[in-house]
């Protein structure tokens, strides 16, 4: 769901452009989030010399650019395609096929309570722009937990019905990796076991087969958990970290958490 967005876009933001028309030197393309013209040089669009330009940019192409300098008053603005890291860029682009399986949502959700999808947009983007920066972040937290569509209070129960419907038939959570750091350490003579055993104690609590402690160097570990929600992960890490506390103190043991 391409919404436009008001205003100019910030410096180092990054925009999905189409390229429009190419003249000598310089390539034009449209900002399609933000309904703006840019200006790519010959110099931002790849590392090295440039033989032919249509070698890397056509006409009607979308490209994923960074955002160089902006300028108000002269309505200019001037973007990079050499400067967005490759991660960077992918990124970008799962985000926008992100926001067209949204924009399919409301299309179904509109046509399930006879409606249309530009007049359910626009009884709803207010709450969504209010905490997220997408509409595909909002529905997924929706999906996580179901009370959140009580922040659509421009609709009606049919329409929130079918939007839990679709919602919930459509996004499956995605899996989030949490990753602390922590060092455990004691003078003991036996240390190394009191150290292992501490450990193992902490984890029963949690009841969770998806978490992994990996020794990193003498008395230093990382502990991952992975979690469909990153909430839920937190939590499952706090109870670990608050049991780990108690049997070091115990112990007599000397425990940090990197923060």
């Amino acid at each position: 769901m391409l919404y436009t967005k008001d205003g100019f876009p910030e410096v180092n933001e990054i925009v999905l452009c189409e390229v429009t028309k190419i003249y000598g030197n310089s390539t034009f393309v449209q900002l399609l989030e933000y309904e703006k013209e840019g200006v790519l040089t010959i110099s931002e669009i790849a590392p090295g010399r440039i033989r032919n330009l249509r070698d890397h940019v056509v006409e009607n192409k979308v490209i994923v650019c960074k955002v160089l300098r902006v300028d108000p008053k002269l309505n200019r603005i001037d973007v990079s395609l050499r400067r967005v890291p490759i991660q960077v860029m992918k990124d970008k682009q799962e985000s926008i096929k992100k926001e067209e399986y949204s924009e399919r949502i409301y299309m179904d959700v509109a046509k399930e309570v006879g409606s249309d999808k530009d007049t359910l947009f626009e009884n709803t983007y207010e709450p969504i722009f209010e905490e997220y920066e997408t509409v595909y972040d909002a529905l997924y937290d929706i999906m996580i937990d179901n009370k959140k569509l009580d922040m659509f209070t421009e609709i009606d129960q049919k329409t929130k019905d079918a939007f839990l419907k679709i919602i919930n038939e459509r996004i499956k959570p995605e899996e989030v990796v949490f990753k602390e750091n922590f060092s455990l350490k004691s003078t003991a003579g036996n240390g190394s076991i009191l150290i292992k055993d501490a450990i193992s104690e902490s984890l029963k609590p949690l009841n969770y087969d998806k978490v992994s402690i990996i020794y990193t160097a003498a008395g230093e570990f990382a502990v991952t958990i992975t979690h469909d929600d990153l909430k839920s992960a937190q939590k499952l890490f706090d109870k670990f970290r608050d049991s780990l506390v108690k049997i070091a103190k115990e112990q007599k043991m000397i425990l940090k958490i990197t923060e």
